[in-house]
């Protein structure tokens, strides 16, 4: 079963399938070590196909619908995705994104529609959200050098001392 923003997704034979990428960069350069440094983990996306009778093209129709749906600034709408998959992975929004297929199965008169949702506000991406932001200052004969401010949670914090001297930095060189 798959509910998006409270709508059951119509059709039968559904198959969800979900992955996430771990980006690494290789850091061996022309050695043949194995060093690897962390990119980030990319959100997660779900592959889904399902079936719909051919003789229910208005099911059909929902589907598409649901997959072009945009709020009033043109944006892919965001789903409350309801679905054990999602659950067990800890999914609670997705949006319709890459290809949506639809491919017709003559021998048993039914459409096969698969398509690609991937996952809203990460919880990755909000971990490094809140994570602080390195910040480069330039010191001596333009040497840089890389300093980790911590992020204010507003922008009504007082910044104290060392991080007082390092923002007005970071303005003028703005």
């Amino acid at each position: 079963m798959l509910i998006l923003n409270g709508v059951k997704v119509p059709g039968h034979n559904l198959t969800v399938r979900a992955n996430f990428r771990i980006e690494t960069k290789e850091l061996s350069g022309q050695t043949s070590a194995s060093d690897r440094s962390a990119e980030g983990i990319k959100p997660m996306t779900f592959s889904v196909t399902l079936e719909i009778p051919c003789n229910h093209p208005k099911d059909l129709g929902r589907v598409i619908a649901l997959a072009r749906s945009t709020d009033g600034r043109g944006n892919m709408t965001i789903y409350q995705i309801v679905n054990s998959t999602a659950e067990a992975c800890k999914i609670r929004e997705v949006t319709f994104t890459d290809q949506f297929t639809i491919t017709e199965q003559g021998r048993i008169n039914s459409w096969q529609v698969g398509f690609t949702m991937v996952e809203y506000r990460s919880i990755p991406e909000k971990v490094e959200q809140r994570q602080p932001r390195p910040v480069t200052v330039e010191q001596n004969a333009g040497e840089n050098v890389e300093t980790t401010v911590p992020q204010p949670i507003n922008n009504q914090e007082q910044l104290t001392g060392f991080l007082s001297v390092l923002k007005k930095v970071d303005e003028s060189l703005a």
